[in-house]
């Protein structure tokens, strides 16, 4: 399945070996993208699929940020919006638990 990977990991060859991973979906990421959410998202959207992205302290916090404003904007019952909110849940829970092992989230695009 196309998409980026995100993972509790200090760098790309810890990242390879990392249980605690969370995907978002290309059909998330388009969604995200078509909706306009630029801005404050671009943190998390404006990603290469196909590149890779080592998250500071800093950018993991925001993230955090961003997973909290995705769950409050996307409140539609339909089935991306329900997608994105469990992405936004499960990727604020890695950051949370990066934060706490004092460790880094790597992005991995497919």
């Amino acid at each position: 399945m196309v998409g980026i990977d995100f993972c509790v990991a200090d760098d790309k060859k810890e990242a390879a070996f990392s249980t605690k991973c969370v995907k978002m979906e290309e059909k998330v990421h388009d969604y995200l993208l078509t909706r306009g959410f630029w801005g404050s998202f671009e943190l998390l959207i404006g990603l290469d699929q196909y590149g890779d992205k080592l998250f500071s302290i800093q950018e993991i916090n925001q993230l955090i940020k961003v997973c909290e404003a995705l769950q409050a904007t996307c409140r539609q019952p339909t089935e991306i919006d329900l997608k994105v909110i469990t992405f936004a849940e499960e990727l604020k829970a890695l950051c949370l638990e990066a934060l706490k092992l004092n460790k880094l989230v790597f992005a991995a695009g497919d």
